[in-house]
């Protein structure tokens, strides 16, 4: 129940957790599993609500849906159920890489000599696909920014 208090926790999360804890007390994994089931049963571990908090957690950081997909299926979550749960009228994911976007790199304009500028594109370009968005969220943005720069430079 103390580990129930502070947060949400997945089955498979929390089976983990008493094993850990217990490990030198208890053999056989059968107790763990009773344990959880128990608290299944009692409404005080649901995978669905943890999956659902964690999905808004990790979208309100400004995670990509590579990277919430990865991180739910660590925990042991269906990454589909989880979005939809948490977000009924979905995600827009280009919005959000854009807003990701302007709060990493904001106003700050590529270098106008080539070299330098396909490194900084690069380096943004990584740092997108880090936080697990897919290409087709994000290229745009770089193209924009390099388009925007031959504006000025014109």
């Amino acid at each position: 129940m103390d580990l129930l208090a502070r947060r949400e926790h997945s089955s498979q999360e929390m089976i983990t957790k008493l094993k850990r804890r217990f490990r030198k007390r208890l053999e056989g994994d059968d107790l763990y599993h009773d344990v959880v089931d128990e608290l299944v049963a009692d409404g005080l571990l649901s995978d669905e609500r943890y999956a659902a908090s964690m999905a808004r957690q990790l979208v309100n950081r400004g995670c990509g849906p590579k990277k919430l997909s990865f991180e739910l299926r660590q925990k042991g979550c269906d990454p589909g159920s989880a979005v939809d749960s948490a977000f009924p009228d979905g995600i827009d994911w280009h919005a959000l890489a854009e807003d990701v976007y302007e709060r990493k790199f904001g106003g700050k304009p590529l270098p106008s000599d080539w070299d330098s500028k396909q490194k900084e594109r690069a380096k943004r370009g990584r740092f997108m696909a880090s936080r697990g968005f897919s290409p087709s969220h994000f290229m745009h943005l770089l193209e924009a920014t390099s388009g925007e720069m031959e504006e000025q430079d014109l």
